[in-house]
């Protein structure tokens, strides 16, 4: 202890520190259990939770292949509409007789032969963020428009997009309607292995993140 007359500068304290093979084992244990809850995170954004619904709702922004997988699921179960939702086209809207990613999507639809009378499309306006919950608000007033029509949904979103997107759609249609969600399998990569293609960790990490801000901190993408 150092003083320079009453005052007290200096205090020698004896404090107990981890040692290096300390750090080496909470190390160890750390990978161990992030290697556990790696085959865990791609099932948990992917989820797959339908219910008895009489309309499908597809994202109108999704690939082809994913419209083939939706006009699949319609045949499967005894729905009663083929919704799609989408906002304007970001490239080709003034070359496309369509306008919308919704109104792309159910042409597409009725092109793979779902019933053009079954098939409703749902646009969204043009927002620069928060495109998903545009779309289930959209779904929400159109839903209010048309009471009755539609009793519940089963909704359709690729990969690991689709729990966020069950999330923000149950958040906008509130108790207007009990929502399922089919996450449709993604063909770019592995599930399982999600972590070992650069495409994977990408999808995964980013979906991880909006998840996060649209849950913990309220916020939408």
């Amino acid at each position: 202890m150092v003083k320079l007359g009453r005052l007290q500068l200096i205090q020698r304290r004896e404090r107990w520190v981890l040692t290096a093979q300390s750090w080496l084992i909470l190390l160890c244990l750390a990978v161990v259990l992030l290697w556990g809850l790696l085959p865990r995170i791609y099932p948990f954004f992917a989820v797959v939770q339908p219910i008895t619904a009489d309309a499908l709702v597809i994202e109108g922004w999704v690939t082809d292949d994913n419209l083939e997988d939706a006009a699949q699921e319609f045949r499967s179960r005894p729905y009663q509409y083929l919704l799609t939702t989408g906002a304007k086209l970001s490239r080709g809207h003034y070359l496309s007789q369509y306008k919308t990613y919704a109104e792309l999507s159910a042409a597409t639809l009725v092109k793979l032969g779902i019933e053009a009378d079954r098939v409703i499309a749902i646009p969204s306006p043009k927002v620069k963020r928060d495109r998903t919950y545009a779309s289930a608000v959209t779904l929400q007033e159109w839903l209010d428009q048309n009471p009755g029509k539609i009793q519940r949904i089963n909704l359709m979103s690729p990969g690991v997009h689709a729990r966020r997107s069950w999330t923000l759609f149950q958040k906008a249609l509130g108790t207007r309607a009990p929502i399922g969600i089919i996450a449709i399998p993604d063909r770019d990569y592995s599930g399982k292995r999600w972590w070992a293609s650069s495409e994977g960790a990408k999808k995964v990490i980013f979906e991880a993140i909006g998840y996060i801000y649209a849950t913990v901190f309220n916020l939408v993408e």
